[in-house]
């Protein structure tokens, strides 16, 4: 990730990175991205780790930002989100799809969270991770169906003040 993003997309800026997570075996990025005809989309992609150590892109979304949206701008204070953060949507892929064999179905969840300017940083999966100045954390796992998948939401001092529910 770049140390300084730009303020705003249009002319070389087309793209802008948002959020990184690295798991074990997967990971998920997100980006703003601006296209030909002027529209805001945020675009969040899901990678796996193969047997052989490289990262194989799996899957994929585009959500069109509205106007509103404003990805690239500082994280609200938590009263404007009604709270210390929101999950945006996740979406769910079978990273083993179009296998020959006859193997069960390999699930892998991702969404995008969105985190007031009071979170410094997220606990999840055993990982802290710090929160960008934008508030949007891209996150990625596989689905426990026995248990709720939630997050732990950290202050500035890394101390526990929430927790968000992402299923």
């Amino acid at each position: 990730m770049p140390k300084v993003l730009p303020e705003t997309l249009g002319g070389r800026h087309r793209f802008s990175p948002l959020s990184l997570y690295v798991g074990d075996r997967l990971a998920a990025t997100a980006f703003a991205r601006l296209d030909d005809v002027g529209l805001f989309w945020l675009d969040v992609w899901v990678l796996s780790l193969s047997r052989g150590g490289r990262w194989s892109l799996r899957d994929g979304t585009s959500t069109a930002a509205g106007p509103a949206d404003d990805l690239l701008a500082p994280s609200p204070a938590a009263t404007a989100l009604n709270g210390h953060g929101r999950a945006d949507g996740t979406a769910r892929s079978d990273i083993n799809a179009g296998r020959w064999f006859p193997w069960p179905a390999r699930w892998v969840t991702y969404g995008v969270v969105r985190l007031s300017s009071e979170v410094g940083a997220v606990r999840f999966e055993g990982r802290h991770i710090m929160v960008p100045e934008h508030g949007l954390q891209v996150l990625a796992w596989s689905p426990n169906h026995k248990k709720e998948t939630s997050v732990e939401l950290l202050d500035q001092k890394g101390e526990p003040i929430s927790t968000l529910p992402l299923t």
